[in-house]
């Protein structure tokens, strides 16, 4: 009786083995079928969207529907890299935090992968024990999720068929796509379909029945998005500069006291088109905050006097200027989360694979998750961490140092993240990288933009001060944090004071 039960027990053992291993088996076949699918989808939304980047497209549906191609993109690109990730020896087990050097301690963990759009806005989620969310975010390149990122975008893509035939219509805008990788650093990302909606309504003629008011086009959002970058960029452009006589820009940030001749007095004029058929204006108005309705009345009920045709953009990072538009407010928002980090890998790899540094890869993701919204901290990032050389160990380091600087500054300030983009004149607390337990900290304050590149700039920068920190001056001085290379080529700086651990 003994006998057959345990051949009973042996061959049911036997059987559920074999079924485990067969299910295995078949589903590392379905993965990589589905990782081949992704590839080969991708490769196929990067060509519609090449596409629509080289053509002037009037519709604002047709760029409704290039958003969400590439919005659907970028969260494909985001999943084949955390699936990469997850591949790692060990299924990414949470490496130790002190730099050691065994390579065992070198194992990466892919606490950015499951991030979901829902959390775009709201980017850090950090706590002293970093290991307690791996699990949750491991999610994020499972199987699952794999597939219905093939499905979805495959669907997307056979929906997108009159699409294309409807978008070879459209006349063809010579200039480099923006998305070619190695001009990544040099074009302006994310903001395509901003921009096409500015040009829009800047393009758009005025019905004879208009009363000759002025078109107002406000812009908001909050500092170091990106207001200022993508204005300048919609000013030079050829069919703007030929559409409009004249372009002018203030930047004094306070309207109170002006008036219609003060007011032109203290404009810089960005373009002058002296064979323009027609005189049209274009005036942009950039501040800091609101302006009360007084001061707006006046000035808008001068502007009656100024050419019909002509237009207003005005920014802030108010909301409340909103209500002066005569169209629709144009939000800037941080990017979505995939395509931040799609933005930061290719500040950081360039044209290297990251599917062939897994474990750099990881890191970098993990990197990127802990940073705010603006376009300067990738920058500031892949400077620092191009410095590494691509070691494990130094990036490791980094981001050892990165989580400690939200959690000291968070406990500082209050905020939920310290480089928040809401916040203003905040002061915040950074060490130099290689100091593990620092003997001074630089206490920085007030980022601005310096916008003439005449402008004398700090000789000490951002990556100086957290790579050496040594050298210093030891009163307050500056420290040039971002020098962006695209219009208007502002100079970030900041003011800097060292604190001694001591006092």
């Amino acid at each position: 009786m003994d006998s057959v039960s345990s051949a009973v027990i042996g061959e049911f053992v036997r059987r559920t083995v074999s079924s485990l291993l067969s299910k295995c088996e078949r589903q590392a076949a379905t993965d990589q079928e589905d990782l081949k699918r992704l590839r080969s989808l991708l490769l196929r939304s990067h060509t519609i969207l090449e596409e629509a980047e080289r053509r002037h497209v009037a519709s604002r549906a047709m760029l409704q529907q290039v958003m969400a191609l590439r919005d659907k993109a970028f969260r494909g690109y985001y999943v084949l890299d955390a699936v990469g990730c997850r591949s790692l020896p060990g299924g990414g087990e949470r490496r130790n935090d002190d730099g050691g050097d065994d390579d065992e301690e070198e194992e990466v963990s892919c606490d950015a992968l499951a991030l979901s759009r829902s959390n775009t806005v709201k980017r850090v989620r950090f706590s002293s024990n970093s290991s307690s969310a791996t699990g949750a975010v491991l999610s994020g390149a499972s199987p699952g999720e794999l597939h219905q990122m093939v499905c979805s975008l495959e669907a997307m893509i056979n929906d997108m068929k009159e699409f294309v035939v409807f978008l070879m219509g459209y006349p063809i805008l010579h200039r480099q796509p923006y998305s070619a990788h190695f001009f990544v650093e040099r074009c302006m990302f994310g903001r395509h379909m901003e921009r096409d909606m500015i040009m829009e309504f800047l393009l758009q003629t005025d019905p004879p029945s208009n009363s000759g008011d002025l078109g107002v086009l406000p812009i908001t959002g909050p500092s170091l998005i990106g207001k200022s970058t993508i204005v300048e960029h919609v000013c030079i452009e050829e069919r703007v500069r030929n559409h409009f006589s004249l372009i002018l820009s203030y930047c004094r940030n306070e309207l109170k006291d002006e008036t219609m001749p003060s007011f032109r007095d203290n404009c810089v004029i960005k373009h002058q088109n002296d064979s323009a058929s027609e005189e049209r204006l274009l005036i942009i108005i950039e501040l800091l905050e609101d302006v009360d309705d007084e001061t707006w009345k006046r000035l808008y009920s001068s502007t009656r006097s100024i050419p019909r045709g002509s237009k207003m953009i005005i920014t802030s990072r108010s909301k409340k200027i909103e209500r002066f538009g005569t169209t629709e407010a144009l939000r800037l928002k941080c990017l979505p989360t995939e395509a931040y980090w799609y933005y930061f890998k290719m500040l950081v790899f360039g044209s290297e694979d990251p599917r062939q540094l897994p474990k750099l890869t990881s890191l970098a993701m993990e990197i990127a998750y802990n940073m705010p919204g603006s376009f300067i901290y990738p920058h500031v990032g892949s400077a620092i961490l191009l410095k590494g050389n691509f070691s494990t160990k130094r990036w490791s380091l980094i981001l050892t140092w990165l989580r400690e600087y939200l959690q000291k500054n968070v406990s500082l300030l209050g905020e939920e993240h310290p480089d928040d983009l809401k916040a203003k004149d905040e002061l915040h607390c950074t060490w130099t990288l290689s100091k593990h337990k620092p003997s001074k900290y630089f206490m920085l304050r007030d980022i601005y933009q310096s916008g003439s590149t005449l402008d004398k700039v700090p000789d000490i920068t951002f990556v100086d001060l957290m790579l050496s920190g040594c050298d210093l001056p030891q009163e307050k001085y500056e420290v040039l944090v971002w020098k962006s290379r695209i219009p208007p080529y502002f100079n970030y700086i900041c003011t800097c004071d060292i604190m001694n651990t001591a006092t």
